[in-house]
């Protein structure tokens, strides 16, 4: 007998079963609700008792700008600008450390302060995080006061040059009036522009740039803003339910020595196979009425052909695995051929392909059962199967607690010539 070689289904890789899989991870529930359970009262307990707590402090501040604002966001956001700047500044930082008592250092301090716009462009809230409210409190307007203090000292800095300038002016200004005479008239022109000079260098002194003062100081809250065990437990226990789901998924595809459906599924998609699963004892109605089929028209065809010797009969091979129940369906007879059956029934390792031909089988029935432990045996045949570019059907039955009475052991190449006629 010579088979053509074929490419191998094998070769090719299998569709993904997007509802199987989802069948399988509802089956993989109970266990993985089990472990995720397990995993949240364990975060829960970690946050809420082995974590330290944090606590926050906010300060509601305006900024009072020295000039007219445009409106914009362009204009809101430059104003703004300069005192968050300065609230990140490590130079500021460390005024405020130096001046409350904490283990804190300006990283730390800085990874700490939050920054939020307030519903005005000129509302800005400083919050602060720390191990007590009262820290964070003081920290809070500790960093008000300093960064306040930081912008008018910067403003101070940038404008010196112009102050310079503006009493340069003056004094050259002072000079000249005083060289005019006293009914001179340019000497109230000059004597206008020296008034001037002093107006701009004194309005230049006092503005002391935009300011920030603090608006309100809400009541702090004694509750921890960090950690928060129950969300952060949820959320650990709803990561670990899809994780151990999947894990017990492909576990169960993968490893042991008993087929289930998670593997039975994959085998028989990775070779071109059908599942199903089925009763105790039967095949699915499907293949029942192919094999009532099969045998009735084998009866028809060998009535009429009278013993042709070119007749050819189609046949179904069912191999039996370790476990498995099967009860042979009804013959059928006839004057010219009685008991003639088109199932060829034969164990899960015999060479079938040996004891009948190959172009005569219509399907290949592999017969699995959830009690049995021949996975590897089951995932050979298949393969073999497919090689051999024969329809393949692989049903899956649940563990059988009493074999039938009228069911063979140990299926014998015997009894594949008696039914084959």
């Amino acid at each position: 007998m010579h088979v053509e070689n074929a490419t191998h289904r094998s070769d090719v890789p299998p569709s993904i079963d997007l509802a199987g899989h989802m069948r399988e991870l509802g089956r993989a529930l109970l266990p993985a609700l089990v472990v995720a359970l397990i995993v949240g009262a364990a975060v829960f307990y970690v946050r809420s008792e082995l974590t330290d707590k944090e606590y926050s402090a906010s300060v509601v501040t305006e900024v009072k700008p020295t000039q007219t604002l445009v409106p914009g966001d362009a204009f809101i956001e430059q104003m703004r600008g300069p005192f968050i700047q300065l609230a990140t500044d490590t130079d500021v930082l460390q005024q405020v450390l130096g001046q409350v008592d904490t283990d804190l250092d300006a990283s730390e301090l800085a990874s700490s302060v939050t920054l939020t716009p307030g519903t005005s462009p000129a509302l800005l809230t400083f919050t602060v995080t720390a191990d007590s409210p009262e820290l964070a409190l003081e920290l809070a307007q500790s960093l008000v006061s300093t960064v306040a203090q930081a912008s008018q000292a910067n403003y101070a800095r940038d404008t010196q040059g112009q102050v310079e300038q503006a009493q340069a002016a003056i004094a050259a200004a002072e000079a000249k009036v005083s060289g005019l005479a006293a009914d001179d008239p340019t000497r109230t022109t000059a004597a206008t522009e020296l008034t001037n000079l002093q107006t701009q260098l004194s309005t230049l002194q006092s503005s002391g740039g935009d300011q920030l003062v603090v608006l309100a100081s809400p009541e702090q809250s004694t509750t921890p803003v960090a950690p928060k065990p129950l969300s952060e437990a949820l959320v650990a226990a709803l990561a670990a339910l899809i994780v151990a789901a999947e894990l017990i998924v492909l576990l169960r595809g993968r490893f042991g020595s008993r087929p289930n459906r998670s593997w039975a599924r994959r085998a028989a998609k990775k070779n071109g196979a059908r599942f199903d699963t089925g009763a105790s004892d039967t095949l699915p109605p499907v293949l029942v009425a192919k094999i009532d089929a099969l045998q009735r028209d084998s009866v028809d065809t060998a009535t009429n052909a009278r013993h042709s010797a070119h007749t050819r009969d189609s046949v179904i091979v069912v191999l039996v695995g370790d476990d498995a129940a099967y009860v042979p369906p009804p013959t059928y007879a006839s004057a010219d051929r009685p008991q003639r059956s088109a199932v060829v029934t034969m164990g899960l390792t015999d060479e079938w392909w040996r004891a009948v031909d190959v172009e005569d089988v219509d399907t290949v029935v592999v017969l699995l059962s959830k009690g049995g432990h021949d996975r590897k045996e089951a995932a050979r045949t298949l393969k073999r199967i497919s090689e051999f570019e024969r329809p393949a059907y692989l049903l899956l039955q649940p563990k059988s607690r009493k074999r039938p009475a009228s069911q063979p052991t140990s299926p014998k190449s015997a009894e594949v010539e008696s039914n084959a006629g």
